[in-house]
């Protein structure tokens, strides 16, 4: 066996998630665990229906829970929690206080950072714009944006009402975008005005006649003006209506219901990498993603109540879906848009 390199104390142990989520397993089904992992993986493995409703009220989810399971020893035949019900925009808006709840920092300096009390109410004034403008429950939204603070609040707004994400990163290029958004049929696009990578101002607006082109069923577009930066002009688009999400969040919000979902209902679109042929879309249910994500952030990771949270990632690769749920456990996270490396 190799040698140990390293071995928590007693009482970072005592101080983790995992031995919180021992205490209250053993107390809930009167288990003899004794921080002892490979019981706590064993208990897991043999009961998967009580583990994942565990991790539900471990974690504090807001939704109704109901204990039906069918498991099948075909793996992705089996389903748990069926006939639950959650809003997944309701769990990540998790806080509405004064506290920080994303930091946005580009690479050419511009910093920014939304308190939760701002968050949720631009959630709410987007979610009743589009709600507005007739989106119901499985239509998709498009976005084609960088990382920020406004990406998030689009993607909560989006889900809150039942309707389905889509992202793509400017850096995939125009045609990549077509290629996977031509897919779903959205009916609205979100989209910036610019990025910036390694020194450079990318214009994306430019794109947008060409989007439009190949793809028929957007009706809608809301435009976002890189942050700290005023809008850059584009020619003008006949035959569909341009939103520009300054003016959307000053309007005045209305109350917002969070309509409870089926455990399954869909939640984003992601897609295949396009190395064997056109990016093929998965799409992705809002029970299964929020507790697999929520049992990663609290026993993988030992996510707390004011953590703050950084990956490296842009809206185009599904570590951004893993980050932004990271505010269903009331921790904070970081937005970096740009290179990394630059200086």
């Amino acid at each position: 066996m190799s040698k140990k390199l390293w071995e928590a104390s007693q009482t970072k142990k005592k101080r983790s998630n995992l031995y919180k989520y021992e205490k209250f397993l053993s107390k809930k089904y009167n288990l003899n665990i004794k921080q002892n992992y490979s019981r706590i993986l064993k208990w897991t493995i043999n009961n998967p229906n009580k583990f994942w409703s565990s991790i539900w009220d471990f974690a504090e989810v807001k939704g109704i829970k109901k204990e039906k399971s069918y498991l099948s020893k075909i793996l992705f035949k089996s389903k748990f929690l069926i006939n639950s019900k959650l809003n997944f925009a309701e769990n990540l808006l998790s806080k509405n206080d004064n506290s920080k709840a994303i930091t946005f920092i580009s690479e050419n300096g511009y910093r920014e950072v939304r308190s939760w009390r701002d968050l949720n109410l631009n959630v709410n004034k987007i979610a009743n714009f589009i709600k507005k403008i007739n989106i119901k429950e499985n239509d998709r939204i498009a976005a084609y944006l960088p990382n920020l603070i406004e990406t998030v609040e689009a993607f909560i707004a989006t889900i809150s009402l039942g309707a389905i994400w889509s992202s793509c990163s400017p850096d995939f290029g125009v045609e990549g975008a077509i290629e996977r958004f031509a897919q779903i049929k959205p009916k609205i696009l979100i989209i910036a005005d610019r990025y910036y990578y390694n020194g450079k101002e990318i214009n994306i607006i430019e794109r947008l006649p060409h989007i439009l082109k190949k793809i028929k069923s957007i009706k809608n577009i809301i435009i976002i003006n890189y942050p700290g930066k005023n809008y850059l002009k584009f020619k003008k688009i006949n035959k569909i209506k341009i939103n520009f999400w300054k003016e959307i969040v000053k309007i005045k919000p209305k109350k917002l219901e969070f309509k409870k979902f089926d455990f399954e209902h869909n939640l984003a679109i992601l897609y295949s990498s396009g190395t064997t042929g056109k990016p093929k879309c998965i799409c992705h249910r809002s029970g299964g993603v929020l507790l697999q994500h929520l049992k990663e952030h609290q026993l993988h990771c030992d996510i707390k109540d004011k953590d703050n949270i950084f990956y490296f990632t842009t809206c185009g690769w599904m570590m951004w879906n893993w980050l932004v749920t990271s505010l269903a456990s009331k921790a904070s996270i970081v937005l970096f848009d740009g290179f990394p490396m630059y200086k």
